[in-house]
């Protein structure tokens, strides 16, 4: 019955041949599964039990707007600590974006770009994914959204005097090409900010599948250093060293401004503001 959900969902949107037979495949082979006495077996089932809620829950919810939840991207429709611990970053960003022309590099379904866009005097969006800018376009009418790869930015020269990335960077397979992308649409003056995983705070941890490489703080200095003439990596609160990047406390100041820490949420990721 369950997977027989799943199949009309995916139908009723258009979904391949393919991928409705790989996600029913997989919902029935975890739903025919049972658990045994064993702790391990049992820890298995709940997992493969909350698997097969997650594969309903997205397909239910594709059927209705078309777009599929892996959870990677986050999404104000499924508003969990990970979406809210996102959410932050661009509230904490957003003190910087007033009367700005600012790039949302990365901008997945977009809620993040309409906060940059409530302070800002032009705000883009872009994301490589088709599927998230539709749904972005439709959810946040008002703000300009674009399909682009974030190794070639279709922009000219000296385009932005914010440019926003927050956990995109990690994703990139070619970040050294990224940056020079990045500095090459930066107003002089501007600044860049960019906020991506720190290794040392998932020690053991096997590498997200989703991230193509996390960078350590001496890793992410090489490749800034040959771009951008200054840069400042505030230090993430789970594995801060005081020897090095910024360690903000009670206050937090960056290149001379004093930033607003309210909405400060960096516990396992570098905040990275260059210029």
């Amino acid at each position: 019955m369950c997977a027989t959900i799943l199949c009309i969902g995916l139908t009723a949107r258009g979904a391949s041949a393919s991928d409705i037979l790989s996600k029913k495949t997989e919902l029935k082979g975890i739903l025919t599964a049972s658990p045994t006495s064993g702790t391990r077996d049992r820890t298995l089932w709940s997992r493969a039990s909350g698997r097969a809620r997650h594969l309903l829950t997205s397909s239910i919810y594709f059927a209705r707007t078309g777009y599929w939840h892996n959870g990677e991207r986050v999404n104000p429709d499924f508003p969990s600590e990970n979406f809210n611990n996102h959410k932050k970053v661009y509230l904490f960003f957003s003190q910087l974006a007033s009367n700005k022309i600012v790039l949302d590099v990365g901008c997945g379904t977009g809620y993040g770009t309409a906060i940059l866009a409530e302070h800002a005097a032009q705000t883009i969006g872009i994301d490589n994914s088709n599927n998230a800018i539709s749904f972005a376009k439709r959810r946040y009418p008002k703000v300009d959204f674009r399909h682009m790869n974030a190794q070639q930015l279709r922009f000219p020269d000296a385009s932005f005097d914010l440019i926003f990335s927050s956990e995109n960077f990690e994703h990139l397979p070619d970040q050294a090409s990224h940056l020079r992308e990045l500095r090459r649409v930066l107003k002089t003056g501007g600044l860049c900010f960019i906020a991506t995983p720190n290794p040392e705070a998932f020690p053991g941890n096997n590498l997200n599948p989703f991230h193509s490489k996390e960078n350590t703080y001496e890793e992410l200095i090489e490749l800034f250093r040959p771009v951008f003439k200054d840069f400042v990596i505030v230090e993430n609160s789970l594995s801060g060293k005081l020897d090095r990047g910024l360690v903000p406390r009670e206050s937090l100041a960056v290149f001379g401004q004093v930033l607003d820490i309210t909405y400060l949420s960096n516990t396992h990721s570098f905040f990275c503001f260059l210029r």
